[in-house]
């Protein structure tokens, strides 16, 4: 292989890498929480601000329980949690709740199971009449 295409194919692999890492969240972007620390996520387009609980002491392998509280900050119409989703991009492994149940403007999210220890990628969709929003963020499964 010549020395150029030896340097071509090393920065293409030293890009690739570089590329993929940005993508990839680290445990350091992961939210921290736990059951004496909630997390408050603004959704992509400001449709709702969302907190989210964790309904044990802390987060851990296999199913979780979460409290989602919506609030709304546009509009007087109550938001609706319509789904809970997580994945492991590095792995293609994916994730959804069993069941959401609802208190008011609170939602009880039942056994997420996030089955590996790792970053996962939690998004929840949120409807507030005709809008639809995602609130995301990253959690780090000990």
């Amino acid at each position: 292989m010549s020395p150029l295409r030896r340097f071509l194919s090393l920065a293409t692999i030293s890009l690739g890498s570089a590329l993929l890492a940005a993508c990839v969240p680290s445990p350091d972007d992961a939210a921290q929480l736990n059951a004496g620390q909630s997390l408050s996520q603004r959704s992509e387009h400001g449709l709702v601000e969302a907190v989210v609980s964790l309904s044990s002491p802390e987060i851990s392998r296999g199913p979780n329980d979460f409290s989602i509280t919506l609030r709304p900050l546009e509009g007087s119409l109550s938001p609706v949690l319509t789904s809970v989703d997580a994945s492991m991009a590095a792995h293609g492994h994916r994730a959804s709740t069993s069941a959401i149940e609802r208190d008011g403007q609170t939602f009880r999210v039942l056994d997420l199971d996030l089955f590996m220890s790792g970053v996962w990628q939690v998004s929840l969709g949120v409807e507030q009449g005709e809008s639809a929003d995602l609130v995301q963020f990253s959690l780090d499964v000990p």
